[in-house]
């Protein structure tokens, strides 16, 4: 079906718009107005052209600012001239505390975070170092270590460290 199928033969049909004649003011009044409009127009473009030109100006003043600001503080200098990240961080709502739980000075691990296995193999077999007795607290150990060596190193002391 095409886009004039609802013109059936036989029945009116419309002309179509050919052209449109211009609106122009003929009076020399009209077009003293006009051209004071027009005028009006073209000033207030130009004052908002300049006031964009001022706002650049002045921005990039407050970079150059921020900047030397950044350079005698001894922090990184960066493009903006406003030290981003951490710096900004502590001041902002919260308090410093963003990410931090409750109670606690410093952030501490997620209880819910899962071990990856490279983890768990690392901790099984990292070494464990040796076993040492101490003479003062367990004196009956202190005597056996003496009399039997072979049997402390059954229990575990002085081995070398790994999966025991």
């Amino acid at each position: 079906m095409g886009v004039f199928s609802f013109v059936k033969p036989g029945k009116q049909v419309y002309k179509t718009i050919t052209s449109v004649a211009p609106k122009v003011n003929q009076s020399k009044i009209a077009k003293a107005i006009d051209d004071v409009k027009l005028t009006a127009l073209k000033a207030k473009g130009k004052m908002k052209k300049q006031s964009q030109d001022f706002d650049g100006a002045i921005r990039k003043v407050k970079t150059k600012l921020g900047q030397t600001s950044q350079k005698l503080k001894g922090e990184k200098v960066t493009e903006s001239g406003v030290s981003k990240g951490k710096d900004l961080r502590e001041k902002r709502m919260g308090g410093g505390m963003m990410g931090r739980r409750f109670g606690m000075k410093k952030g501490t691990p997620n209880p819910f975070k899962k071990e990856t296995n490279v983890e768990k193999i690392k901790k099984t077999f990292a070494p464990k170092g040796l076993k040492k007795i101490d003479p003062e607290k367990q004196k009956g150990l202190a005597k056996l270590k003496k009399a039997r060596p072979d049997v402390v190193k059954k229990m575990g002391y002085f081995k070398k460290g790994g999966r025991s």
